[in-house]
């Protein structure tokens, strides 16, 4: 097992309330390893986009195998 740091940035849909946001973005991270400490470090708006990107920044307790799959999508 490892502890890794990663930074991920994620479409908001503007169907998703704030309150399942949580729910929404650590069901993306979980995708990589579990959680330790994760934050949402900025929040983009485009002018006539509906949906807003949010950056976030992780780290995550990673497993030999996710490890490698990591590596393969963020890169």
């Amino acid at each position: 097992m490892n502890i890794d740091f990663i930074e991920l940035e994620l479409d908001w849909p503007p169907e998703l309330s704030v309150y399942d946001l949580k729910k929404y973005i650590l069901s993306h991270l979980i995708k990589f390893g579990d959680p330790l400490r994760w934050a949402i470090t900025s929040l983009t708006a485009h002018s006539g986009i509906t949906s807003q990107k949010i950056s976030i920044e992780a780290v995550l307790i990673i497993n030999e195998n996710k490890e490698k799959d990591i590596i393969n999508k963020l890169n």
